[in-house]
């Protein structure tokens, strides 16, 4: 992308993120259990979310994004144990050892911005913030037989390579002994967290130990499962609803306007959209084409509806679906699309693909992009999405 556009996708996803998770804290006057209700939050993961280590809530996330003539929109932050920022820098690495890329750099400035840097010095800097000195023992917490395992991998190599001790551990695993968490036979100082809160709980009697150390704060964890508030679907009908704008700053307020879409929760009530008070519900059926439906707790991309392209009747049946359980209904951004060049059946052409921006967050710190790209307009790696390295040209 050119280098405006990445300067503001980038400026524009460190204000977005650092403001929800601010109005995460001081929403309904602090109180979690009107924030979860509001949500939606599922009952099993309230009870974790309402525990506070304290602050920050957020060190690492990623945000999902479409670029504009007019700039980025945002449409979903994903805090709660974000993927990619390994896979990220070694595609940018294989990219940059191809002879057709050698032939772009002699032609154009590129430039890459690596995440790992910046992650390990954020990790860094949480240890120190708690108090801890030296380097920590850092155990990045997921389940064995998880995907993204060679993700995890790149990073551990990546806190070994500048003197950290890391190793991958399972949460199914892990004990405490001596009033320490404990990975491979020695102590954790610092869990880098890549399991997420919905499967956590969902394997509650498994993990009982290792969820069990964070109510005790045996040890800080990254991030901490209050993230799951900012990062809830449903946190941009708090974001980008009038109701709420007393808790953004002026410049915080035009940011949200233009950079988020107009959502709100699903619910028989009245509301406000471009400035008049509208019923919600008739106001969803009615305008199918320029909206999109979608579960606020479901990842991958599973159960979206854009409207554009669902039938009437469909459309109406997943309306009532919405009301029985927490959905969303979200403005439809105009999806870009960029020429790819795909190998299907031995056959090399240029194929016109959905494009889907998604910027790292790390604690403020200078880190980089992945970018996916899809047939579909629902772009999820784990929908039938592919993914690329971001670079900057200019």
């Amino acid at each position: 992308m050119a280098r405006a556009e990445w300067e503001a996708l980038r400026g524009q996803g460190v204000r977005v993120m650092e403001a929800a998770a601010r109005v995460a804290r001081f929403v309904f006057d602090g109180d979690v259990g009107r924030l979860c209700e509001f949500l939606g939050t599922p009952a099993a993961e309230a009870v974790w979310v309402a525990l506070d280590p304290g602050r920050p809530d957020v060190v690492l996330s990623r945000l999902d994004a479409f670029l504009t003539p007019a700039g980025p929109r945002f449409i979903e932050i994903n805090s709660d144990a974000p993927a990619g920022f390994g896979y990220g820098d070694r595609m940018a690495r294989l990219f940059r050892e191809l002879p057709v890329f050698r032939e772009v750099e002699r032609e154009l400035p590129v430039a890459y911005q690596a995440s790992d840097e910046g992650l390990v010095r954020a990790i860094g800097a949480r240890w120190r913030a708690s108090g801890g000195t030296g380097r920590p023992r850092i155990a990045i917490v997921d389940w064995a037989e998880v995907k993204t395992r060679a993700d995890q991998e790149i990073l551990r190599e990546a806190f070994a390579a500048r003197g950290f001790a890391c190793v991958i551990a399972d949460p199914r695993e892990m004990d405490v002994a001596g009033g320490r968490l404990h990975a491979a036979g020695a102590p954790v100082d610092l869990v880098y967290r890549r399991a997420v809160l919905s499967e956590l709980v969902q394997h509650e009697s498994e993990v009982r130990t290792f969820l069990g150390a964070y109510s005790h704060r045996l040890c800080p964890f990254v991030n901490s499962l209050r993230c799951r508030l900012s990062e809830d679907k449903a946190f941009f009908a708090i974001l980008t609803d009038e109701a709420f704008a007393h808790l953004l700053s002026e410049d915080e307020q035009a940011l949200v306007a233009a950079a988020l879409p107009w959502t709100r929760r699903v619910a028989e009530r009245r509301t406000r959209k471009d400035g008049q008070e509208i019923d919600l519900v008739p106001f969803v059926v009615e305008n199918r084409e320029r909206l999109v439906l979608k579960p606020t707790h479901e990842y991958g991309g599973r159960s979206v509806f854009l409207g554009s392209e669902t039938a009437p009747d469909e459309w109406e049946a997943a309306v009532i679906t919405a009301l029985e359980a927490p959905w969303v209904v979200q403005e439809r951004v105009e999806i870009p699309e960029e020429l790819f060049p795909v190998l299907d059946d031995g056959s090399l052409e240029f194929v016109s693909l959905k494009v889907n921006a998604n910027p790292f967050y790390v604690a403020g710190e200078s880190v980089g992009a992945v970018t996916r790209a899809s047939r579909s307009s629902v772009i999820n790696v784990s929908a039938g999405g592919g993914s690329v390295p971001t670079f900057v040209v200019g």
